[in-house]
Formats: C-alpha cells, structure tokens, sequence
C-alpha cells in the first residue's frame, strides 16, 4: 500500500439512513501532520479533558519523535460526525500498531471523534482495523485512563471481533483538586516537614538583602535565556539526558505562544539552582518537567520553587486542579493527595498469524506469572499465587 492512500469500506444507503462511510488513512509524516491540521478543530475539542489531545500537542510530537519510516494508520469514521483513531508503525514491526504516545504523553486518548453515537463510532473504527488481518497483527495503547467510557467501548468492541484484550498497569498520577483553595489552606494541609522546610527555605529566598530569587516565566519574553537557565540545571541535575534533546524547548515555545507556560526557576545569584516547567490548560496546571542542581541541595531550591508554583497555580490562575503526570515518585505525595492509575491495553488479531502469535505469548506471560513469583527469591508463598 502507498502511502497517502485511502481503503474504504462501508458505504452505499441502508433502507432507513446512510451507513457510515469508514476508511483506513495511511500516511507518511508529512501526511499525518497534514492530516491533523486540516482537522485542527476535533482535537481541540479533545483538549479541555486531555491537553495531550490537542492538536498543539500532537503536531508538535509528529513533528519531534516521528521517524522517516513510521507509517500512521487511521482508521476513520464519518456518519453523524468524524472518528478516528491515529496510531503508527515503524518499519521494523509494521503489522504492529501503536499509539502516538511515549514518555512524554501522560494520557493517550485512543478516540478522537464528533459523533453523536460514539460507541457505534468505536465499533466501526474497530471493524476497520480488523478487516486489516495480517497487516494489523496488534494495537496497543497507553498510557489510558481506565475508568473512561472510550477505554471500556474499545475493549468491549475488541472482545466482540474476537481480538484477545488485556489491560496492563502502566504507571501511577498523583493530582490534587484544589478548586477553590487558597495557597494558605493548601500549605496548612502538607505534611509538618515539607511545612517547615518550606518556612525555613523559603525566607531565604524573599529576603530584601539575599540574592536568591524566584521566578516565573509565561510569555515568549526572556524564553530563550530561562530556557537556557533550564537546560543548565537539567544538565547538572540526577537526570537521564532528553531522548529528543529539542522537544522540550520547542514545546516551551508553543506553550508560550498560547499563553499555556509556567515556567518557574530559583536562582542563587546569576546562577540557577531549580527549574521546573509547567503548562497550565483549561483549569488544570501540568507539572511536566522539573530539576535541581544538586550542588546547590543545601539550599531546597526545588521545594521552595514547588511552593512557589503552586501559590501561583492557585492564587493567580486559580486551577481547578494540579496535576504531577507521571510516576509514582515517593516526593509527589507530600504535595497531593489523591492517586489514579494509567493503564495500557493490548489487542491481539487472531485472524493474524502474528496476532494469533502475540496473543499466545501474552497469555502464557499472564498465566506463568503467579509462577515466577513464587520462584522468585523471598517470595512469600502465602501470596505469590494471587493474581
């Protein structure tokens, strides 16, 4: 198949109504960013629940992470509105299809659509990729909030086509709903260290004499030398170096231009000690990135940067919540409270002879693992046999 080209399916007139018009897009980069643009106005409408939705978002990720050899497959629903899924494949593994997520997307959603009917929407896009056989063997997705009505629908239609369907943990969020709080309640209600280091910390930082001093940059004025400023302390902070050394810049400029940027920094004298990147979309404040210079701990940079932003996320943009991602870092829950899981999901094609293989080697994982608990050094027996 070229790319570029369309499969349709499903047209024609039932007695009663038109049937919806399906199709399978398989574009190039190029193509996808193309794809996308001209549809600019669905994902935005995704954007209020899932700012990884966005079309900013997804252009901007095609844009950075996409390789030369990955072809985007999207299966497409029109009747009483557009559906589609938008996944790829790269060109080791093409019958396998996945979504256009990675470490740096904290919520994948799997449907963007403007149908009324979405569940009958979901169960054709479904239809589609089955019809595929050999040359879609699998989908997985992740990382997915579990609990939404989208999620169920596609594991539910993929059970009916008879795909194998497993759910898999993907990684914990922490979030706090703060609507309506002050910054004072909200301090009040941390744990007495992280209190105290705060008070202790923070006067430091607002004395009229020191020359420490925070600051939070949301605007494309000063962008570039508090980027800089970023990039030095995450050079010298514990942290692996980016896998696509431009995303998060580039992010930070379109972020900026949509008046989306919190970008906070903790300086001591010219230098900067703590960096953390916000975005803040539609009531919800996204803790994206954050470092300190370890050199520089006696100081607690970061904990008083946190304190800061969070004043700033409450007291100014008046969030109706904050939101730390990914991960279930030990810190996180001394600045929130409440915890949610991500998950992924895997659907195997039968019909493939890949799929059919890929779906026997997950379920021999799933049934061996109460196994290779129990023979794991200080296992204890009493429960390694739970699922």
């Amino acid at each position: 198949m070229f790319l570029g080209s369309v499969l349709k399916g499903g047209g024609g007139l039932s007695p009663a109504r038109h049937r919806p018009r399906t199709a399978i897009h398989c574009l190039n980069k190029a193509e996808a960013l193309h794809f996308v643009r001209q549809r600019r106005a669905m994902f935005d409408a995704a954007e209020p629940a899932n700012p990884f939705a966005s079309a900013a978002w997804i252009m901007h990720f095609i844009d950075q992470v996409a390789a030369d050899d990955w072809v985007f497959t999207v299966p497409d629903c029109v009747g009483d509105g557009e559906s589609l899924m938008l996944l790829y494949a790269d060109g080791r593994a093409p019958h396998r299809h996945l979504a256009l997520a990675n470490c740096y997307t904290s919520l994948y959603s799997p449907v963007v659509s403007s149908a009324r009917g979405r569940e009958a929407a979901i169960g054709a896009l479904v239809d589609k990729l089955t019809e595929r056989q050999s040359a879609c063997a699998s989908v997985q997705l992740a990382p997915l909030d579990g609990d939404a009505a989208d999620t169920r629908s596609l594991e539910r239609a993929f059970a009916r086509r008879g795909w194998y369907v497993r759910r898999y943990f993907a990684f914990g969020n922490w979030h706090l709903k703060c609507q309506g709080l002050s910054f004072e309640d909200y301090m009040a209600g941390r744990d007495s260290r992280l209190h105290h280091t705060w008070l202790r910390k923070g006067r430091r930082f607002e004395a009229p004499e020191s020359d420490a001093r925070l600051e939070i940059v949301t605007d494309s004025h000063g962008l570039e030398a508090a980027l800089d400023a970023y990039d030095r302390v995450y050079g010298r902070s514990w942290k692996e170096p980016e896998a696509y050394p431009r995303f998060v810049r580039s992010w930070a400029r379109v972020c900026a231009h949509r008046g989306w940027l919190r970008l906070g920094l903790a300086w001591v004298g010219k230098i900067p000690v703590a960096a953390q990147f916000w975005f803040t979309v539609n009531g919800r404040a996204n803790i994206f990135k954050l470092a300190y210079d370890e050199q520089y701990s006696r100081w607690s940079a970061g904990t008083v940067l946190t304190a800061h932003m969070f004043r700033h996320s409450l007291e100014v943009d008046r969030v109706a919540e904050i939101d730390f991602l990914t991960g279930d870092d030990g810190y996180k829950r001394s600045w929130v409270d409440s915890r949610r899981e991500r998950i992924g999901l895997l659907a195997c094609n039968p019909r493939s002879l890949r799929g059919f293989g890929l779906a026997a080697a997950a379920l021999a994982g799933d049934l061996s693992r109460p196994w290779r608990r129990l023979l794991r050094p200080g296992a204890d027996p009493g429960t390694a046999a739970q699922p």
